[in-house]
């Protein structure tokens, strides 16, 4: 069965009041200390989005437009706004908040999305923590209804959350909802967990 996420509706993100997910299902490689968590908000115009890993050794050089930024440590958010549409978002951070965006159904028929000011609309917050690093940020609704016109930030959605870091000291590869592919795979939507926002 998959999980269910239930995003709360705030005014403002207090996120030490905001259910925390863990990462805890780790496909195909040997588990490893490296852990992950992931929370979600909405106030009706913005979704909120932060999530945290625990990780020691980490990697932080791609900085550039387009980077491949799984190859650093990163979490990701893959978002699909409708429950019932085979086509999501790849929001793929690193600690230096690089963004990696695409949208599509599948992984030969997506388009990379270049956003002219990503800083700007999406307003990362990379942070340190004691044990390792984070990311907070925003995704205007108004930015889903691009491509998706009717969406609202009510009924119900899809996700998933991961980690990864294929070039890091210690590759890892980290999912919210469990993974049904025998080999590495993000990309699968129908593997993806439920939203829910109040």
């Amino acid at each position: 069965m998959k999980p269910t996420y239930i995003v709360k509706r705030v005014t403002a993100p207090e996120w030490e009041k905001i259910e925390v997910v863990t990462l805890t299902h780790q496909p195909w490689l040997t588990p490893n200390a490296v852990e992950a968590s992931a929370q979600l908000c909405h106030d009706g115009e913005k979704l909120y989005v932060r999530m945290t890993a625990k990780e020691e050794k980490i990697r932080k050089e791609l900085a550039g437009v387009l980077e491949q930024v799984c190859n650093d440590s990163c979490l990701e958010f893959f978002f699909a706004p409708c429950a019932e549409d085979a086509c999501y978002f790849n929001f793929e951070v690193n600690p230096l908040g690089t963004l990696y965006l695409g949208f599509g159904a599948a992984r030969n028929t997506r388009v990379r999305q270049i956003v002219k000011d990503a800083q700007a609309l999406f307003a990362f917050k990379p942070f340190e923590t004691a044990d390792g690093w984070g990311i907070e940020y925003e995704i205007p609704a108004s930015y889903i209804q691009l491509y998706r016109p009717a969406f609202k930030l009510e009924g119900e959605a899809a996700c998933n959350f991961y980690k990864c870091g294929d070039k890091t000291e210690i590759p890892h590869y980290l999912a919210w909802s469990d993974l049904t592919s025998e080999k590495p795979d993000y990309h699968r939507r129908w593997d993806f967990g439920t939203l829910v926002f109040e």
